[in-house]
């Protein structure tokens, strides 16, 4: 039985893990920054042997870090969530999006990782106001 359970945004892709995350980290990275839209991404760090994907909507890309090597990045081609990441540097692995995981819940970043790629804002966050849901800009 999967510990870990996954979708995209619209369901085509689905994915699950039969083991615990070998690790988890908010990265700052520029390209995570371009493949999100934001400050960063909440990646998950899982055993390839123990990672299923299924579903007909995933689609590759390929680009170059900065350390040189091609990572691979996969997503639904129907919604455009990004799912999952392979690197050469990590082999053995997939790292997965975080917020693609169904249960959230659990979920506890232990690190922070391109700490020197990060927008300044963020070291802030905590101190924004806070509300449960959207904001409506007034008219």
């Amino acid at each position: 039985m999967p510990k870990y359970e996954g979708s995209c945004l619209c369901g085509a892709i689905k994915y699950s893990c039969a083991s615990e995350p070998v690790f988890s980290a908010v990265c700052h990275c520029s390209a995570c920054q371009k493949a999100t839209g934001s400050a960063f991404a909440v990646v998950v760090g899982f055993k390839k042997d123990d990672f299923t994907v299924s579903g007909d909507t995933l689609t590759t890309y390929r680009h170059s870090g900065d350390s040189g090597t091609i990572s691979t990045r996969r997503f639904c081609s129907q919604c455009g969530s990004g799912i999952f990441a392979e690197n050469p540097l990590r082999p053995g692995m997939v790292t997965v999006r975080g917020g693609t995981l169904n249960d959230r819940s659990a979920l506890k970043p232990s690190a922070q990782v391109y700490w020197r790629d990060h927008q300044k804002w963020v070291e802030d966050i905590g101190n924004l106001p806070r509300h449960e849901t959207t904001i409506t800009p007034r008219r």
